[in-house]
């Protein structure tokens, strides 16, 4: 009687695992310890064999594999979680986050433009008014204090249109940069702002004080006008350009593009702003503007814009291939099995502080009161963080637990999901379907790339170094 007559009756219940075939090769995708794996035929015939016997799977192989050692894979498989996981959740241990290294200041909850798509009604968040430096002062104090031993914190000045409060950004900067050398730490400081205020004087404070700024461009003017403008309906393209061409120059300048339906050609718009000379580009979906036939025309256009990636780096243009940072984003995943326990740092490692010190998992939630988290001058309500740590994390995702893309998609951003669905906790289901076309076509996109791309591409120095040297010329 085979030692084995028991295990035998079992089925097979493969995981939420990804198969891939490439080349004459086969792969697999394993979520719950974020790798890429090559298999060979016997492997790849058990994990198509989902709700089989062990016993009828191995009648299959016997000529080909030993009874031993045909279990002694089913041993391999089943303790790295690729068949018959129990899937046991894991308890949430969300009062081990309990430093934070970064703040998002909302200096201005106000606006100059009034684009379409604008998620914070006009910029207002429905509190409409500025921060004041005692607030702003108030808030780098919190931050030395809640940082605890972190020492690399960084600071976001955001809006509205945070440039409508530069006598306080540059106090602030100066607060901030004095506190860093008394605690001993180290401070850096970034902005998004839509440019159009951008003047000499701020050009030469931002580059001063190395500032990290992005500016919003949707693509060509046509397409960047049709949704972003002032209040008289004139686009705001041209003040832009105007405005950053010597920060574009000092490549101080990053851009996100907000893809409209009827503005899904990613090629063009990389195209456009690759010759603009930003610092990176990065564009991304006002998904509530999408209908689920229109996130297909956006599927295509990723699939398009991975042979556009493809094509450069064959071409060794990676100087503007790591400039999209889309598909850069998904490949460094993959290429270092990152976690995604979590879509973002929000509650986790950075908090956003309105107009009057009051604080919220981000900026995007300053206009949902009930997400308040309490204020920079009383402290955080710890309930408040656990119970959004808890809520916002993957395995809460409604619609997660069974996609292999989890822990390399997040869940999806805990704003939009509460915009689209009504609850942090579910990614509206168009937005599912889309991302995870875009991440199998980036597995493949990595499978296809030779080990030197991968390491020109991937090794962080040298996409530093592309970013700082490349050119468009």
């Amino acid at each position: 009687m085979s030692i084995h007559m028991e295990t035998s009756k079992k089925e097979i219940k493969v995981s939420n695992i990804k198969m891939l075939e490439d080349n004459h090769k086969k792969y697999i995708y394993v979520p719950s310890i974020n790798g890429l794996f090559e298999i060979d035929d016997t492997i790849y015939y058990i994990l198509s064999s989902h709700n089989k016997s062990m016993a009828e799977i191995y009648n299959q192989l016997k000529e080909k594999i030993e009874e031993n050692e045909f279990y002694n894979i089913i041993d391999s498989l089943i303790e790295n979680k690729i068949i018959n996981d129990t899937n046991e959740k894991k308890p949430l241990e969300t009062e081990k986050i309990k430093n934070i290294s970064a703040l998002t200041l909302m200096m201005v909850q106000e606006c100059n433009l009034r684009c379409k798509y604008c998620y914070a009604g006009d910029g207002e968040y429905n509190e409409k008014g500025r921060m004041s430096i005692k607030t702003a002062k108030s808030t780098i104090d919190y931050l030395m204090v809640q940082s605890g031993e972190r020492d690399d914190l960084s600071i976001v000045f955001f809006g509205g249109e945070p440039l409508l409060n530069f006598s306080v950004i540059k106090q602030t900067v100066e607060y901030a940069k004095l506190q860093a050398k008394l605690h001993n730490k180290k401070i850096g400081f970034s902005m998004t702002c839509n440019g159009t205020l951008i003047n000499k004087e701020i050009t030469k404070y931002i580059l001063e004080n190395n500032i990290a700024v992005q500016v919003s461009v949707d693509g060509n003017q046509d397409e960047h006008d049709f949704n972003r403008f002032y209040g008289n309906k004139k686009g705001s393209y041209d003040v832009i350009i105007n405005r950053t061409k010597e920060l574009r120059e000092q490549k101080q300048l990053g851009v996100r593009a907000t893809i409209t339906p009827e503005n899904v050609d990613l090629v063009e718009i990389y195209n456009h702003l690759f010759e603009l000379n930003f610092r990176s580009i990065y564009a991304a979906p006002a998904i509530q503007m999408f209908s689920e036939e229109q996130f297909t025309d956006l599927s295509e256009s990723y699939n398009t814009l991975i042979s556009y990636f493809e094509e450069l780096v064959n071409n060794k243009e990676y100087y503007k291939a790591v400039k999209l940072n889309n598909i850069m984003k998904n490949l460094e995943r993959i290429h270092i099995g990152h976690e995604s326990t979590y879509f973002c740092g929000a509650e986790v490692n950075f908090l956003a502080v309105d107009i009057n010190g009051d604080l919220y998992p981000c900026h995007r939630f300053v206009n949902n009161k009930e997400y308040k988290q309490g204020n920079i001058f009383e402290g955080i309500n710890s309930i408040s963080k656990s119970e959004f740590l808890a809520e916002a994390h993957v395995s809460n995702r409604l619609n997660c637990n069974n996609c292999w893309a989890k822990n390399l998609c997040g869940g999806g951003c805990h704003h939009e999901n509460l915009e689209m669905t009504g609850k942090v906790t579910m990614p509206p289901l168009h937005y599912c379907i889309l991302t995870q076309k875009q991440l199998e076509a980036t597995l493949y996109l990595y499978l296809r790339l030779t080990e030197e791309q991968r390491e020109i591409l991937l090794e962080k120095k040298n996409t530093k170094e592309f970013v700082r040297n490349g050119n468009q010329n």
